[in-house]
Order: structure tokens, then C-alpha cells, then sequence
């Protein structure tokens, strides 16, 4: 099982599955984001064992200071268009062979979905709509991933993996 810390929540991934912490990459970091102002990176590329490529992004609101997002499906949107347009280029010019090989194995992917992981606090009322975010997704996303998925702990919907808090 291969298991990533994003945020202090623990993504477990089965086993025969491929993922990484795309927005900490060396490509990512040290070359493609810096190609021009504003580009920003998903958290997580995973790759199942059924072939299937997962943009995820993951946003926790539980702490106490955390303020209303603005434009949230926005930001979203264009974090997975950032991400999926330095995919060729990473497969390419890469130095990490890690990040060649996944971002490989995601270019051949059969299906590419966009997962949204979102927890928010318990006690209070939520920061999002999470039916507002995911249907504002499903029209932006619509040309990559028709039925993107907003999940949270509480709610895990059916990924392929689990999170732990």
C-alpha cells in the first residue's frame, strides 16, 4: 500500500496503483511553473491498476482561521488545465526518472478523472457547497472528466482509495 501526507490527511492507495504529490515535483517546481505567472498544480497524480489517470486536489477548511474560498471551482479548473498541460512536456524533459515514468504511465491512462477531496469543519456550517462545487465543475471540466467527483472523509464516494485524518 502506498500511502502520501497531503496536508496532514492520509491518502492510502492500493496496491498495484502509482501516485505521487505532482505539486512538490522537481519538474513542476523548478521548471514548468516558472514558464509564466499563475500556473499552479493538483496535489496528487495517481494512476490505477485499471489504467485509470486521477487529477486530485485537496483542500482542508477545518482550521479555525481558515477564511470563505473565492472562486474555488475556478481555481480548480485551472490547476487541473495546468497540470494536464505539463504533462507531455514532464514525460519529455523530466530529470527525475519517477516523474517520466508516472507522468508516462498517465499519458497512456484509458480514463482520466478529476477528484476533489474537501473537509470542513464539524461544529460550524460548511465553507462550500460541496453539490455547488461539483456541479460547477462538471461545466467547466466537461472536455476532461464529465462526472467529477467532490469527496471528504465523512464521504468517500467510490476513488479507489481511502483518507485518513
Amino acid at each position: 500500500m502506498l500511502t502520501l501526507n497531503i496536508d496532514g490527511l492520509l491518502f492510502h492507495f492500493p496496491a498495484g496503483w502509482l501516485a505521487s504529490k505532482y505539486d512538490e515535483w522537481t519538474f513542476y517546481r523548478k521548471h514548468f511553473s516558472r514558464q509564466r505567472g499563475g500556473i499552479k498544480a493538483v496535489d496528487v497524480l495517481a494512476l490505477s491498476a485499471e489504467n485509470v489517470a486521477y487529477l486530485i486536489e485537496v483542500k482542508d477548511y477545518r482550521h479555525p482561521d481558515t477564511e470563505r474560498p473565492s472562486a474555488l471551482p475556478t481555481a480548480i479548473a485551472d490547476k487541473v488545465l495546468h497540470t494536464l498541460a505539463a504533462l507531455l512536456p514532464a514525460r519529455l524533459n523530466a530529470n527525475e526518472p519517477a516523474e517520466q515514468a508516472l507522468c508516462k504511465a498517465v499519458l497512456g491512462c484509458l480514463k482520466l478523472r478529476v477528484v476533489v477531496h474537501i473537509e470542513q469543519p464539524a461544529r460550524h456550517s460548511p465553507i462550500v457547497d460541496p453539490a455547488d462545487i461539483q456541479q460547477q465543475l462538471k461545466r467547466m471540466l466537461r472536455g476532461i472528466d464529465e462526472h467529477p467527483k467532490v469527496v471528504c472523509t465523512a464521504k468517500p464516494g467510490k476513488v479507489g482509495w481511502s483518507v485518513a485524518c
